[in-house]
């Protein structure tokens, strides 16, 4: 059986999660309750879950920080996080702490039992994978790497170092080339069809090639003289070989060339602040440190500007000019080149759930393309902003495509069926554009701007109207009088009203009735 903790502060919530999902049936056991984090860490720490369910926003310790804690003492759990469509704010730090999955409330039971499963497959995978991990040489290459990228301001002694490895660099220059592949979930890992290819074309070059991290192989060269042309060259030849011989594309990035051995650090970390560019530079290509170097500097970015515009034609319901913005935030990013990927993942999140909630406003079926969790796996798998333009555009497909069933299936517009409600309820004194916008069902801002485009003038100005033609009527006949005139056609005050007739005819109701 595997072990499942349950924290949620809403006790009726909480309770529903752990008594009405059939966890035991399906191999679980319910090992604890909490209605907040601190208490969740005690649980955690005496029960060693396999999978924790957690709120994500709490009182006293929250969701995230609960996790932070769980993360370092024990990495291997699984946390699901719940939240509401309010919080993407948070959801920088759920991807930092890995996350397993991040599911918007109100949670499906069935859904979140199907996460809860995956999960703990997910969890024996990682166990027997770190019980089959033992000491070798590619565990100890990469605890090199490791250290010159996470001790950057420490003295290391470098020649020492990869003599340990092994490894004797005689220069004069140096410089590093890195090789980042997909990892292979089944079948040979592309690792071991690659580095024989490596092997083979720095054959014979004083150069070595080692694993810098479980899916990034690093070439450290060394090199006659100071020819970067040189080292291209090498960069686009091996691309090329492992395509032709592996059918699989990769990505390559390379430093600059550096006259002293420590200084291969430099070269390494400049490789590998291109590699980590790729989401934006693209991938399968050969990818320079001096290629990811902006060359014009960047005046007031309009990044937040333009991610503002497109929150507010989300809002207005305006797919067409979201899609457009959206290509102008692809141009920007491009241009920018300092969007690392996980605020690039924040940012689809939060654009996507945006534009998720509107598609579902006008889905009458409620029958979308992909849910929710569908669309945060495919954020939290993408490695491009390519991916992520592609994804958010496949959400602004589907809800023009609901949009567009929607209008085709009432025989009014919105604009249409707003007159015809304002035509006969004018003298209503709380008809407002908020309440008109509540009566056919759409967002205040996008009603108030389809009177604009569809017929040219605003709310405010319509109903003006209908109340002074109306009001115009009623006078002409003469048989009320202006507090009754004024009362029929929707206001409240008498002199308000008159001070409105005579803006929009010119005269005082007690003049046009003489006239």
């Amino acid at each position: 059986m595997h072990k499942i903790i349950i924290v949620e502060d809403d006790r009726i919530i909480r309770r529903g999660l752990c008594q009405a999902i059939p966890w035991e049936e399906n191999g679980f056991i319910v090992a604890g309750e909490a209605a907040d984090g601190a208490v969740a860490l005690d649980l955690i720490k005496k029960e060693q879950p396999h999978v924790v369910v957690s709120d994500i926003n709490m009182p006293f310790m929250s969701g995230l920080e609960m996790a932070k804690y769980v993360k370092e003492g024990s990495p291997d759990t699984k946390i699901i996080f719940l939240t509401g469509y309010e919080d993407f704010k948070y959801a920088q730090e759920a991807i930092k702490l890995k996350a397993f999955d991040y599911l918007l409330k109100p949670v499906n039971g069935e859904q979140l039992l199907e996460k809860v499963k995956e999960a703990a497959e997910e969890w024996q995978k990682s166990v027997r994978k770190e019980k089959q991990i033992s000491e070798s040489i590619p565990l100890l290459q990469q605890a090199f790497f490791q250290k010159l990228n996470r001790d950057r301001e420490q003295q290391i002694d470098i020649e020492t170092e990869l003599a340990d490895l092994g490894v004797q660099l005689t220069g004069p220059y140096y410089s590093a080339i890195l090789v980042q592949y997909v990892k292979e979930e089944d079948g040979l890992d592309c690792k071991e069809q690659v580095m024989p290819i490596i092997e083979s074309l720095i054959g014979g070059m004083d150069s070595a090639a080692m694993e810098a991290s479980p899916d990034r192989l690093a070439i450290l060269l060394s090199l006659d003289r100071n020819d970067d042309p040189a080292k291209g060259r090498l960069a686009q030849e091996l691309l090329e070989f492992v395509h032709q011989k592996v059918g699989q594309s990769v990505t390559i990035s390379y430093g600059r060339t550096y006259a002293n051995l420590f200084e291969i650090r430099n070269a390494f970390l400049e490789s590998c602040l291109a590699m980590d560019l790729r989401h934006i530079m693209g991938t399968g290509r050969v990818i320079s440190f001096e290629d990811t170097v902006s060359e014009t500097e960047q005046h007031g970015n309009n990044l937040a500007d333009l991610e503002i515009k497109i929150e507010n034609q989300i809002k207005l319901g305006m797919p067409e000019k979201v899609k457009n913005a959206l290509e102008q935030l692809h141009a920007a990013i491009l241009e920018s080149r300092t969007v690392s990927l996980p605020d690039l993942q924040v940012l689809a999140l939060k654009l996507g759930a945006m534009l998720f909630f509107e598609s579902e406003k006008w889905n009458e079926e409620q029958t979308g393309s992909f849910n929710s969790s569908e669309m945060y796996h495919d954020i939290m798998k993408m490695q491009t902003l390519t991916e992520m333009i592609e994804i958010l555009n496949r959400i602004i497909q589907q809800w023009s495509q609901t949009m567009k069933k929607r209008k085709e299936k009432n025989h009014f517009s919105h604009v249409d069926q707003a007159i015809k409600y304002m035509k006969e309820h004018y003298y209503d004194q709380g008809l407002t554009l908020q309440k008109l916008a509540d009566v056919i069902h759409v967002s205040t801002p996008y009603l108030s701007n389809l009177f604009k485009l569809e017929k040219g003038f605003n709310f405010g100005d319509y109903l003006l109207e209908l109340r002074m033609k109306k009001a115009m009527d009623l006078l002409r006949e003469g048989k009320l009088k202006t507090s009754e005139v004024s009362e029929q056609v929707g206001y409240s005050n008498p002199q308000y009203f008159s001070i409105c007739f005579k803006k929009y005819t010119g005269y005082t109701p007690a003049e046009y009735r003489k006239g």
